[in-house]
């Protein structure tokens, strides 16, 4: 996989950029360009304790080294922290409970002792220590990191390397800025995990940060990223990814890169007040004229009253549509199918429209989102259209031609889903969505008989009628 790396991209560095990474070829469109283990996973900032062998809740401590946290299942966790904990002078046994956010710092730390390579690779990832002195999270980090390992004369030097205030600060901000998010991840033994955790990839993270992404990236239940091309990449050209939410307005966004990336984005998108003609941070102009649960309601009253001063594709109104969506999801998910009521199978249609009317425009190719609402799209116009026909509100050609829209967005849904491993929330989806292809593919061979059937009954009649006629 190293080789098919490097023949795909070249690692190139500037002033501006710093280090990023180029196409050396073509790639096409759901290619895969870099698989890559990380060189440390551990639970996000802040994370509830759990379990050092697999992040699921901790019940118990280690019995060997009598400090790390444990979930019943597990056994052990890893050799070389667990021989750390172990040999630690002085260090209280409570002390990894009482202070769970050292976790990750302490494991990059030990890359020193297992493996020297993989230490240096961290050590060569941006910091941004100097943007981030003296800023809120360098703060967090000496009170919550810093100052309780340097405490403790375990942590105060590994083999020959001297533990300082200023390299642990450097590494936590390495974590900060370059780790990936991990879900529906594995233990060794394939068990899921119930936290969510992060990952240090070094060549993945090389991507340069764009607000129109033409990768994706999949990881994989054991903790292996995958990064694909989201859409076709010509040689030359610079590889990017998004490292903010595609739906933040560009404000947003800029605020999210600026504090938690420390630059400003002024790509073609944040550089449009447009925002490439969606209109996400838009204000309307207000001179020109232009049976549901308590949730449901109050959410559309948030959206018909902010829709009165901003744009219907605003960032905020999107957001307040999103949630509408979902709750309008799990409503009908309570109900059976005939009782669903009609007009919240038509909003549900109506909002899945409106979000990948925008995913298109600012999310181009492969995308997650995008094969997320196709799916939901799907899901209601069969629904809707299904309770249309049997009420008689359509006929049985009109009901024929929409299950095939609805066939074609489910099976450009699994296209895009696909590239998910199994065991994420996306994953699961894309099994059901392959199921329910299988489904609507035998349900629309009914209604192509159906219509052959109508097709037939109405040309007999109608000779019948002439038949008539000439009798007279």
């Amino acid at each position: 996989m190293a080789n098919n790396f490097e023949n795909t991209c070249e690692i190139r560095k500037t002033d501006q950029l710093g280090r990023f990474l180029v196409a050396k070829r073509d790639i096409k469109a759901g290619e895969l360009i870099l698989a890559e283990d990380p060189i440390v996973v551990g639970p996000y900032w802040d994370a509830d304790i759990s379990c050092l062998g697999c992040l699921r809740p901790a019940s118990r401590t280690c019995k060997k080294c009598l400090r790390a946290p444990l979930c019943r299942e597990c056994s052990r966790h890893d050799a070389v922290e667990c021989d750390f904990y172990e040999h630690a002078p002085n260090l209280g046994k409570n002390f990894l409970f009482d202070h769970f956010n050292i976790i990750t710092p302490i494991r990059c730390l030990l890359l020193y002792r297992s493996d020297r390579q993989k230490y240096d690779e961290l050590l060569a990832m941006e910091s941004h220590c100097d943007s981030r002195r003296g800023t809120e999270i360098w703060l967090i980090h000496e009170q919550y990191v810093v100052e309780p390992m340097l405490y403790e004369e375990a942590f105060q030097q590994i083999d020959d390397l001297v533990v300082t205030a200023e390299l642990l600060q450097r590494i936590c901000g390495v974590l900060d800025v370059n780790t990936f998010e991990i879900r529906g991840n594995m233990d060794s033994q394939g068990v899921q995990m119930n936290n969510l955790a992060r990952g240090l990839y070094p060549r993945t993270s090389l991507m340069t940060h764009n607000c129109q992404t033409n990768t994706l990236i999949a990881v994989d239940g054991m903790s292996k990223l995958r990064l694909y091309a989201s859409i076709a990449i010509k040689a030359g050209e610079l590889l990017y990814y998004n490292y903010t939410r595609v739906l933040f307005s560009t404000f947003e966004r800029q605020t999210h890169l600026r504090k938690g990336k420390y630059f400003v984005c002024s790509c073609a998108r944040c550089s449009d007040p447009t925002e490439l003609g969606t209109h996400l941070s838009s204000l309307k102009c207000t001179a020109c004229a232009d049976g549901f649960s308590l949730d449901i309601r109050n959410l559309e009253k948030v959206i018909g009253k902010h829709s009165k001063t901003l744009n219907p594709h605003h960032s905020l109104v999107l957001e307040a549509k999103q949630s509408l969506a979902g709750e309008l999801r799990s409503m009908c998910m309570s109900y059976d199918l005939q009782n669903v009521p009609r007009q919240a199978l038509k909003r549900k249609l109506e909002l899945c429209e409106e979000m990948l009317q925008v995913l298109r425009v600012l999310d181009p190719g492969i995308s997650r989102l995008t094969g997320i609402a196709l799916y939901e799209y799907h899901a209601a116009l069969v629904d809707l259209s299904r309770r249309n026909h049997d009420t008689g509100e359509i006929k049985t050609p009109e009901l024929l031609e929409r299950l095939q829209i609805a066939e074609s967005a489910l099976k450009e849904a699994i296209g895009m889903l696909v590239f998910e491993h199994p065991t994420t929330p996306e994953g699961h989806l894309t099994k059901k969505a392959m199921c329910e292809l299988k489904e609507l593919r035998e349900y629309i061979q009914k209604v192509q008989a159906m219509e052959e059937d109508e097709r037939t009954d109405r040309q007999f009649r109608g000779k019948r009628n002439n038949t008539g006629k000439g009798k007279k």
